[in-house]
């Protein structure tokens, strides 16, 4: 079933609407288009779409990133993308080592989380033990960006709560062989104290012919060491890992938090490392973001 996802999120996407749904115990956003439509406009991410007024509705951007809602017929390479009019262009032009101030998607009113898990006020509604968010990505031109920079155009994104308290993590960088997917789990047999060990992989390599399809699916467990995290491209699994819950348990990094666990209920689109100035006004491009909370019956 869970294979289904992406051409249930193909057929929704197509529909143009944003479907908000709280019942059978699932809680659904998206998928988000970009289109004008929904209430987006080109220009800057932060604080669209203008039209809704909903819980968490808004993406956020307080920082100065290349995050934009831009124009697909700006870029010729992605014509044959099927984003529509509009998406979300986000390039490394602007980085920085910060969390809160990059680019949030709208989040779930129902988070996702173990139960002890602390959501710091940033989520809320029902606690579910499922989370699910798929998007779909492509670059802005059909050979590598940057070839010269010393380190690749690359865009990180994540399940979170809102401020940088990341329980997943896949970084995209755009090489000349296309662009490579990796995917970092963490594993940590604790006591408090121990230093995680961060486990970087490279899961797939996409070609800029096409956008593709990206999903995590992710079961909170209660306890330590036993999440599940489920990475699919295109309908296929490409990993299986698990979340960063035992570096927030357990790091001394985390200590100054009380090594507590977050919750999850939006995404985190996010610019890190070396910053490439050329690459503004180009980079990566994001189309019908999908999340979902599930697993509880009221």
């Amino acid at each position: 079933m869970r294979r289904k996802l992406p051409i249930a999120l193909l057929a929704a996407a197509m529909a143009g609407f944003v479907v908000l749904v709280a019942a059978a115990g699932a809680d659904t956003v998206g998928p988000i288009t970009f289109e004008m439509s929904q209430g987006y406009a080109p220009g800057d991410i932060n604080n669209q779409p203008t039209t809704n007024n909903l819980p968490n509705g808004k993406w956020q951007k307080t920082g100065p990133y290349d995050a934009q809602v831009a124009l697909v017929s700006t870029y010729c390479d992605a014509a044959g993308y099927g984003f529509v009019g509009q998406a979300l262009r986000i390039s490394d032009a602007v980085t920085n080592g910060s969390f809160g101030d990059q680019s949030f998607s709208p989040g779930l009113g129902d988070e996702a989380g173990e139960k002890t898990a602390v959501n710091a006020n940033l989520s809320g509604g029902l606690r579910q033990p499922n989370f699910t968010a798929s998007f779909m990505i492509g670059t802005t031109q059909a050979t590598q960006q940057c070839s010269a920079c010393l380190t690749p155009l690359s865009l990180s994104v994540s399940p979170d709560r809102g401020d940088g308290a990341r329980i997943s993590y896949l970084r995209f960088e755009d090489h000349p062989d296309g662009v490579h997917v990796y995917f970092i789990d963490v594993k940590d047999p604790g006591p408090v104290g121990h230093v995680a060990d961060f486990r970087e992989s490279d899961i797939a390599t996409l070609d800029r012919a096409h956008s593709h399809v990206v999903t995590f699916e992710i079961k909170f467990k209660d306890g330590a060491h036993n999440d599940e995290v489920h990475i699919y491209i295109d309908g296929q699994k490409k990993k299986d890992g698990t979340t960063w819950e035992d570096y927030y348990r357990y790091d001394p990094e985390q200590a100054g938090s009380g090594n507590q666990v977050p919750t999850v209920d939006k995404l985190l689109f996010r610019e890190g490392g070396t910053m490439n100035p050329t690459d503004a006004g180009g980079g990566f491009l994001i189309d019908r973001v999908l999340l979902t909370s599930s697993g509880r019956t009221r």
